[in-house]
């Protein structure tokens, strides 16, 4: 029966999508199988078997539209009636008459068989109904996923794999900005929760036997680049060691774990780094340099492309903004030296990395200090300020996002908390400051006018502070106030153990160095209110906060790791303070039996 029903709503769909009043007709049809299938008493609710039998309709109708478009000639989108069929299931979703996936079904089923160029069209269909689209009958608040915004990022991860970065930018921004305006800032969908870096970004560069072979065709016939030779006979000399290393280090910039796998690593990354940052400086920036770069910036007509409105001019400033995957030809690497955008580039590169590195644990049995970052940090800010057009200003910028990143981290931490701010509760304008009174001028409290706004109150605790200031409030009234659930400060126990709990779940990929284990203020305050509610466990306190939860939570592994024979000849045996594995020093202290903790 039910294949019976699901034949009969194809066709009908067939017949009516395209009219005008579309939309009552599959509310009729709905109405007419839930009929039915309530006759039928099933097992299964009538309406989700109508919304199942509904959904393979409208795919069978897409299944044709898309075969129309490949087999027919000088047939588009519109021409089979695409528009018509989207807009019904768009209606027949708001209606509650289709699962809420079904347009993006739709859309997704016709992409998957179409080329790149139709489906730029489709896409069109889609951002014109980006509105309906993207309302909460589609796509939910933050924190909630539908089949619809399931089948929404199942598309579009199948359309970047599909189309090329370099030859479908446009195509690609489209769709990430479509993704943006989609889903809320706070989306969990599109984060690196586990920060695993893009490995298979690789770096192919030549061998040496071809080097020595472009070497040597060049210096047979005079070029550009000969005369550069000649005209700065102090820059660094150009062989296959510069060229290797050079390119090589992208290695690092890949993946930055590799440069603490062993200690050869660790020192194989600082001998190559400082190889490259020497190159940079011997091939400082000339005028020339400087006129080339100020000309490109400009459209090479001489004015800012602020003033003027000369379309190519607008175009060429913006088309040094695209950001290509450098070659790597021997041929290319003298001018590349001198190249600033490129520099730019690999200079940031260095300063992510370096941020990467001060976090990370040096391998033992190096000889060169994790101290080291910080010169070579030094060095890259000071090629970054003098690499024109504006070194200084993107120098401060880069510095301003990198120190940020810990925000980002820590909101990874807290499993990604929405954060956007509604406009009910945005601040209103502030108020000015009052005038300063001089000592005998002070006016009565009532008289007083009100102070600035420095941080947002919450509504609740400005009511109690106006209860308080009236002179008609009751003592008791205040105190119970006060003493209320809501005001409450202290952390429970349990939220203590739930922080530990989403750490230590590989789910939620946080990383081993953002554990509450790792912060030596959680961890104390952590005991602090284990010592009140779970005394029975502090035992297990010289193994660390951690061992204390595991207890907590019945987990059998509570044993301290066993120490390394480095901290066990460091560790002083005469020192009465015993420096724990969470960083929470605990002394020996007495206890009063008639003292009671606060």
């Amino acid at each position: 029966m039910a294949l019976d029903l699901a034949n009969k709503a194809e066709a009908a769909i067939s017949g009516f999508y395209r009219n005008v009043n579309a939309i009552d007709d599959l509310g009729t049809l709905y109405q007419d199988a839930l009929a039915t299938l309530e006759k039928a008493q099933t097992e299964v609710k009538p309406v989700d078997t109508v919304h199942m039998l509904l959904d393979i309709a409208v795919q069978k109708v897409a299944e044709k539209l898309s075969w129309q478009l490949q087999t027919e000639s000088n047939a588009t989108p519109v021409s089979v009636g695409v528009p018509a069929l989207l807009d019904l299931c768009i209606e027949g979703v708001i209606e509650e008459y289709l699962l809420n996936s079904a347009a993006y079904r739709v859309l997704e089923d016709l992409m998957e068989g179409q080329t790149i160029q139709t489906c730029e069209k489709l896409w069109d269909l889609l951002e014109e109904r980006k509105e309906k689209l993207s309302s909460p009958a589609f796509i939910p608040d933050a924190g909630r996923t539908t089949k619809a915004s399931l089948c929404l990022l199942r598309m579009c991860n199948a359309l970047l794999r599909r189309v090329s970065k370099t030859h479908n930018s446009v195509f690609c921004g489209r769709i990430l900005v479509f993704l943006s305006f989609t889903f809320a800032l706070s989306e969990r969908s599109a984060v690196n929760l586990l920060g695993k870096p893009n490995t298979s970004n690789t770096t192919v560069f030549e061998e040496i036997d071809a080097f020595e072979a472009a070497e040597a065709s060049d210096s047979a016939v005079p070029s550009a680049v000969e005369l550069d030779k000649e005209r700065d006979p102090d820059a660094v000399p150009i062989d296959y060691n510069l060229y290797r290393t050079f390119w090589d280090l992208q290695r690092f910039c890949r993946d930055h774990q590799l440069a603490t796998k062993s200690a050869d690593d660790w020192e194989k990354f600082f001998d190559e780094l400082n190889t490259v940052l020497s190159a940079f400086e011997g091939n400082a920036f000339s005028r020339d340099d400087l006129e080339r770069t100020r000309e490109l910036l400009t459209g090479g007509g001489g004015s800012v492309a602020g003033d003027t409105d000369d379309e190519s001019t607008v175009q060429g400033v913006q088309d040094h903004f695209f950001q290509p995957k450098y070659l790597t030809n021997s041929r290319l690497f003298r001018l590349q030296l001198r190249d600033p955008i490129l520099r730019e580039c690999m200079l940031t590169q260095f300063l992510i990395l370096f941020n990467h590195l001060s976090k990370a644990k040096q391998p033992e049995g190096c000889s060169t200090p994790k101290s080291k970052l910080s010169e070579l940090q030094e060095r890259v800010m000071k090629l970054l300020r003098e690499t024109p057009s504006d070194g200084k200003g993107f120098s401060e910028l880069l510095s301003i996002v990198l120190e940020r990143e810990r925000n980002w981290i820590k909101w990874k931490q807290e499993k990604c908390p929405p954060y956007e701010r509604s406009a009910a509760s945005a601040e209103g304008p502030q108020e000015p400051a009052p005038k300063k009174r001089r000592l005998g001028d002070a006016a009565p409290l009532s008289a007083r006018p009100p102070l600035g706004k420095k941080r947002p109150v919450d509504s609740g605790d400005s009511a109690l502070m106006e209860q308080i200031l009236s002179e008609s409030a009751k003592p008791a009234v205040i105190l119970q106030k006060i003493k209320e659930q809501d005001r409450a400060t202290a952390v429970p126990m349990e939220k203590y153990v739930e922080r530990f709990t989403e750490a230590w779940d590989p789910e939620n990929g946080i990383e081993e160095e953002y554990w509450p284990d790792k912060d030596k203020m959680f961890c104390w305050r952590t005991l602090r209110m284990a010592m009140k509610t779970n005394i029975g466990h502090m035992h297990l306190a010289g193994s660390g906060a951690g061992a204390v939860i595991k207890s907590i939570l019945g987990v059998t592994d509570t044993a301290p790791k066993p120490a390394t024979k480095q901290e066990a000849n460091n560790e002083a045996p005469s020192d009465p303070v015993k420096e724990e594995a969470n960083g929470v020093k605990t002394e020996p202290m007495e206890v009063d039996p008639k003292r009671e903790d606060a």
